[in-house]
């Protein structure tokens, strides 16, 4: 039995690390990609066209695939693969992917035909400028060429991930990245529009992202590529497929809200950036831009690989499991999230700087985002660990709960965003959105215990009790070497502005620095995960 939890573990942890590390490098690409874009349009109108159009295609993405749908299905789809043949698992999930595409596709010209009001709803703010808002209705009907490729792509992700293959998935977003990097090249005043390159581009990304996923999937035999035939299956079959089809849509709108929750905040920053006036928009995306680097390898990496891993736990009606590796999850947010937290908090101006300040992004730019990013690192652990919460509901099927919770956060941040926004303007919206966050963690913590999910709270100073409190405390243990941590990078910043350094290579050198300094305590007094460090461990042993 305590090899089979091993066992089970090490499927967890190799997915999480498997994601973890391709999307590390799809973020550094990102982060490559906003330079870009940060350079040849800076911080205000022309950026604030791309990104708003951007905001609709991306959003629908997240809900539809990434969110609700992969949320509503995947359980199922696992289930159907642990309990059934593979046959009835792989027609149900065709039979899914190809109405899914098809709905998409219904779906975005619906908004080509309604785009002019639909612009009008996510940039109020531009409502009174012509020009600037029939640019941006233009970029938005091509962008939206992208949402049914993408979702398409997010879908046969599912299939990757149950398999096994978290990288190929997590690969994909690189491709997308690097696109639109060589489209900034062609930026230019000779456009109506400056940045539509970038919208081009876009287009082009999500087809090769949709022919790289299909090729891997014949590649690795993921899918029997036969068409499904309702002559190849029996009638009992076939009911049970139908039976699970409608089960999925019934669970589909919940999870379209709850699972989407993140999302739809962030489209309310936008809308009510969008009344602050030019470039207040495009402040809140670069600062988001940072936090996702956390929460983009962290929080999606334990999400995904969460989702699979508890969805055959749950199949298996192993409850022990999924309280473990649940806990284990917690845990390993916390490790990666407070620490980056601090960072963002000491050294958001320094950060901002090196990374954007050139070309047309200047010191004000740089100003007016550090300010946003100080607000939204408050959240970057409950970030996290909500995507660490959420798979807790949605693997068992339940995508109500989850939805409830969303319209209270929903509601929440609307209220605080515009309380906030009057005195701290756009910090105000990014504060307001961490705060919800905060909130959101402890809703779902609260009924995770009541439910059983996550073993009540026991007091123990053992670092093997998995429950409750030992999440808690050791948060505090990670909050302590965090300031360790900070504390050693503030001194060894002391010594390299002394010698009047390039700001580069004082930042380099102070994240090397203070990664080095985090692990080396972690190490030291044993903070690292027990599961995270053996499992790493016998990665490294087997190598050798």
């Amino acid at each position: 039995m305590r090899k089979s939890n091993k066992n089970k573990i090490s499927f967890f942890l190799k997915g999480f690390i498997q994601s973890a590390f391709l999307t590390t490098i799809s973020r550094i690409s990102g982060y490559i990609r906003d330079v870009f874009i940060a350079a040849f349009l800076g911080a205000g109108i022309f950026s604030d066209i791309f990104l708003i159009s951007f905001k609709l295609p991306n959003l629908f993405r997240r809900i539809t695939a990434e969110g609700a749908l992969t949320s509503s299905f995947l359980p199922i789809y696992a289930k159907l693969r642990s309990q059934n043949s593979n046959d009835i698992a792989i027609n149900y999930f065709k039979k899914i992917v190809y109405r899914v595409t098809l709905i998409l596709i219904f779906l975005m010209i619906f908004f080509q035909i309604l785009m002019p009001f639909v612009v009008y709803f996510l940039a109020p703010g531009f409502a009174n400028n012509n020009e600037v808002t029939n640019q941006i209705i233009s970029l938005t009907r091509i962008t939206m060429i992208f949402m049914p490729l993408i979702s398409a792509v997010a879908l046969l992700g599912v299939a990757t991930n149950v398999s096994g293959r978290f990288w190929i998935l997590s690969f994909t977003p690189i491709i997308l990245n690097s696109c639109i990097i060589l489209s900034c090249f062609f930026i230019s005043d000779y456009w109506t529009i400056k940045s539509l390159p970038l919208g081009i581009a876009t287009v082009i990304g999500g087809i090769f992202q949709l022919i790289f996923i299909i090729v891997m999937i014949i590649k690795y035999k993921i899918l029997n590529p036969k068409i499904y035939n309702k002559k190849t299956i029996s009638k009992n079959d076939a009911g049970i497929i139908n039976f699970h089809i409608k089960q999925t849509w019934r669970r589909f709108l919940p999870a379209a809200f709850g699972g989407g929750i993140l999302q739809i905040n962030l489209l309310v920053d936008t809308i009510l950036a969008s009344l602050l006036g030019f470039g207040s928009v495009s402040y809140l995306y670069f600062a988001d831009r940072i936090t996702q680097l956390p929460l983009g390898i962290i929080g999606v990496a334990l999400g995904t690989t969460l989702l699979t891993s508890l969805s055959k736990a749950n199949a298996q009606n192993d409850i022990k499991q999924f309280s473990r590796e649940l806990i284990i999850s917690l845990k390993i947010g916390l490790f990666f999230s407070i620490p980056a937290t601090f960072v963002f908090i000491f050294y958001n101006d320094l950060l901002i700087k090196v990374l954007f300040e050139r070309g047309e992004f200047t010191f004000n730019e740089t100003r007016q985002t550090s300010l946003a990013l100080l607000a939204y690192s408050v959240g970057i652990p409950a970030f996290i660990m909500i995507k660490s919460c959420q798979p807790a509901f949605l693997a068992t099927g339940n995508t109500k709960t989850p939805m409830y919770i969303g319209l209270i956060l929903l509601i929440l941040n609307i209220i605080l965003s515009i309380s906030l926004m009057s005195s701290l303007f756009h910090a105000g919206i990014a504060l307001a959105t961490s705060i919800v966050s905060w909130i959101g963690t402890i809703i779902y913590i609260t009924l995770l215990v009541l439910n059983g999910k996550i073993t009540n709270p026991k007091f123990s100073l053992k670092e093997e009790n998995d429950n409750l409190f030992s999440v808690i405390f050791y948060g505090l243990k990670i909050i302590f070497i965090s300031c360790l941590m900070i504390l050693s990078m503030k001194l060894a910043q002391n010594l390299l502005e002394i010698n009047n350094l390039n700001k580069v290579f004082v930042l380099i050198s102070l994240c090397l620095f203070g990664f080095f300094m985090y692990i080396l305590t972690s190490l030291i007094f044993k903070y690292i995960p027990q599961e995270l460090y053996d499992f790493i461990s016998l990665r490294f042993k087997k190598a050798k």
